[in-house]
């Protein structure tokens, strides 16, 4: 990994903030910020080395003495020559234009999934409502990956925005998948924590927030292993406190999926909303594959492990609520329908007695396919 610098003369500084990508394989974050020095300076980080030429070459380029003043970051994991020239033109052309607004597909719908974590939060909040907390200006950096040799992103790859959802008051969190997986490190992880921490000092005040997660998540960071596993003890606890208060409304969408630490909290909310790309279990498929055998669960066969794991069959063994198409007009409906009902009279995971009884039922010895699943957990509701 390389760190390195770059100034240029510049102009009148620029007057607001521009971010564009993401710190993923083959992909790289730019953030253009003002500065009060009329000058443009870069500071990039970057997991491919002796590549200074290369950079040189691309701010030649772009910049000269009439460009506005702006402090340029960039974190870069690996992105090739023209996806590093085209993210860096994409980025000033923002300067001067709004983003393109979000468009339907040829289905005639919104996908929820091609969004990234922040506009998926604006989305599911009131249009104008949506202000970022803790967001890229702050450059809330992991401390623990850089000595690692892992490329950082400006918010550790978690986003807190507050609103409102049908004109109450309202937090969405959200992960970005994008970033390690959605892995959860220290800073993530407490912002996250705070956020609930805070939407609970609301509601015992008497002004609820409402509550909305957004999900997409392989668990705990390994590089932050047991600072990880302490956030989300700290997710969870908040979880549970503001159930009482409000409806605790989770989102999984795809196409990371929900795992880990991370898959009970989704387990611990008031309501879980999955689509049919989204996966939701305790332990990822090469994790069950290297314990178990290929011949137990093959990590690689697509159907088969949607077929346990996937939206619709959670939602129909009664591990999840809602099961919608990946259409995000839709899951903000659902959302907002959630909002406005009565709190659930009992958390699902409070139900241990019913599942205790499925279980127990099961033959141990049959091999467990999609349908007997369903089989079972469909006659253990009709019992309940």
């Amino acid at each position: 990994m390389e760190q390195l610098h770059f100034s240029y003369q510049g102009q009148q500084s620029i007057n607001k903030m521009v971010r564009v990508g993401n710190v993923g394989s083959g992909d790289l974050e730019i953030l253009l910020e003002p500065n009060e020095h009329n000058e443009i300076t870069i500071d990039l980080m970057t997991s491919v080395d002796n590549r200074q030429p290369l950079w040189q070459a691309v701010f030649d380029r772009q910049f000269d003495a009439q460009s506005a003043g702006m402090t340029v970051t960039i974190n870069d994991f690996g992105a090739t020559p023209g996806v590093i020239g085209l993210r860096l033109i994409q980025a000033l052309e923002q300067l001067n234009s709004e983003p393109t607004p979000t468009t339907a597909t040829p289905l005639g719908n919104i996908s929820f999934i091609e969004m990234g974590a922040r506009d998926r939060a604006k989305f599911i909040l009131d249009n104008g409502s949506f202000r970022e907390v803790l967001g890229n200006e702050y450059h809330s950096f992991s401390p623990w990956l850089v000595p690692q040799g892992v490329v950082p992103q400006t918010d550790d790859g978690a986003v807190v925005a507050k609103g409102t959802i049908d004109g109450k008051p309202s937090v969405v969190i959200g992960i970005d998948g994008t970033f390690q997986g959605g892995a959860i490190g220290e800073i993530s992880g407490a912002k996250m924590a705070a956020a609930l921490e805070l939407a609970l000092e609301d509601a015992k005040a008497g002004h609820p927030t409402q509550v909305v997660l957004l999900l997409e998540t392989g668990g705990v960071r390994l590089q932050e292993a047991n600072l990880g596993l302490a956030a989300i003890a700290d997710i969870h606890a908040g979880i549970i406190a503001l159930r009482q208060y409000v409806p605790v409304t989770c989102v999984v969408a795809g196409t990371v999926g929900c795992f880990g630490g991370m898959s009970i909290a989704a387990g611990l909310c008031s309501k879980l909303i999955l689509t049919q790309e989204a996966r939701l279990g305790l332990n990822g498929p090469q994790v069950i594959e290297q314990e178990a055998g290929i011949e137990e669960y093959d990590s690689r066969n697509r159907p088969f492990i949607w077929s346990f794991t996937g939206g619709a069959p959670r939602v129909a063994t009664g591990f999840a609520d809602v099961f919608v198409a990946d259409n995000a007009e839709q899951i903000r409906r659902e959302v907002a329908q959630i909002i406005n009902q009565p709190l659930p009279e009992t958390a699902r995971c409070e139900q241990v007695e019913h599942f205790l009884s499925v279980f127990a039922a099961m033959d141990k010895q049959e091999q467990a396919t999609p349908e007997l699943v369903r089989h079972y957990f469909a006659k253990g509701e009709s019992n309940a």
